[in-house]
């Protein structure tokens, strides 16, 4: 593992502990308690192993966009006002679920015989489908910077993360998704279909 993609991950784990422990106790007087338990709740080992070994099973890496909602939903529920409006939850949510829907089921042998769509994530190749995933994902950042959502430069900093390759992935899926913030987006983007008049 890269040295890069060790901080990421440790990045990543720390901010996913310090959102479970904020749910807990949110505000700013919690927040340093939050901080220091995330940290060591992130080194500490249980069942014989650190707490980026479990995680690890579930993802080898966390992706931008669950990075970017941890953080604003981190910041928001401390008290530092809200990083992401409504309009860029509604975006997260839906980019994640319409990612989902179009990655998960291929990697379940889901849909075309012949079509992986894990495969199309690969910089190499030069193929008109690849180049549609990374020329879909472009458009929709343009289009969402250009309406003023900030969730666009999410996207941003995902395709720039993938060009300064900052995991050991070299696959532009595992910047852009991933188990958790896929899971995470269906069920937002199903409560969000229930909510409505």
């Amino acid at each position: 593992m890269t040295a890069s993609a060790y901080w990421w991950n440790a990045a990543g784990l720390f901010l996913l502990i310090l959102w479970l422990l904020q749910r807990w106790r949110p505000g700013w007087r919690w927040f340093l308690v939050s901080a220091l338990g995330a940290a060591v709740a992130g080194i500490i080992p249980f069942f014989g192993h650190a707490p980026r070994y479990w995680l690890s099973g579930l993802t080898p890496n966390l992706s931008v966009p669950l990075l970017a909602v941890l953080a604003a939903s981190i910041l928001q529920r401390a008290g530092g006002g809200a990083v992401f409006r409504p309009r860029e939850w509604r975006a997260a949510w839906i980019f994640g679920a319409a990612a989902s829907l179009v990655l998960y089921p291929s990697a379940l042998g889901l849909g075309l015989r012949n079509l992986d769509t894990y495969s199309l994530g690969w910089p190499w190749l030069e193929s008109f489908p690849s180049l549609a995933l990374f020329g879909g994902v472009a458009v929709t950042a343009a289009f969402l910077v250009w309406r003023g959502n900030r969730f666009g430069w999410v996207l941003v900093a995902a395709a720039a993360a993938h060009l300064t390759r900052r995991q050991e992935s070299n696959n532009f899926w595992d910047y852009l998704l991933d188990p958790l913030f896929g899971a995470a987006s269906l069920v937002a983007v199903l409560v969000l279909l229930l909510r409505r008049p």
